[in-house]
């Protein structure tokens, strides 16, 4: 009977690590392909430009929406891999965070000025 449940804790710990690390993934590759160097599509043409406009500004953004993401993958790994049944909900908090960071860093870094 313990071996089921230690099954079943496997096959939902590894859904779901495999979840997260896509999203992490996709997310930061979002960032740094996308929104960093394509950013806003247009920007109004005034002295000085906004800061969502500059590329520094981007970037420095990026580098905070990526230590971001990370944290938030490698806590929900750290609960996936020695949580037990009881700590899935928190696996499971972690992956649904990170299905809605690629909005929100896009926006972050893109936007955010």
């Amino acid at each position: 009977m313990e071996s089921q449940a230690v099954r079943r804790r496997e096959n939902v710990s590894v859904g779901l690590m495999i979840a997260a690390t896509l999203l992490a993934a996709g997310t930061i590759a979002l960032i740094w392909l996308v929104a960093v160097p394509f950013g806003p599509i247009v920007c109004p043409a005034i002295d000085p430009a906004p800061r969502h406009c500059q590329q520094g500004h981007r970037v420095d953004n990026a580098t905070i929406a990526t230590v971001a993401v990370a944290g938030v993958y490698v806590v929900t790994m750290l609960f996936a891999l020695v949580g037990s049944l009881r700590r899935r909900s928190v696996v499971i908090a972690g992956v649904t965070v990170l299905a809605v960071s690629p909005i929100a860093a896009y926006l972050f870094v893109a936007w955010m000025g």
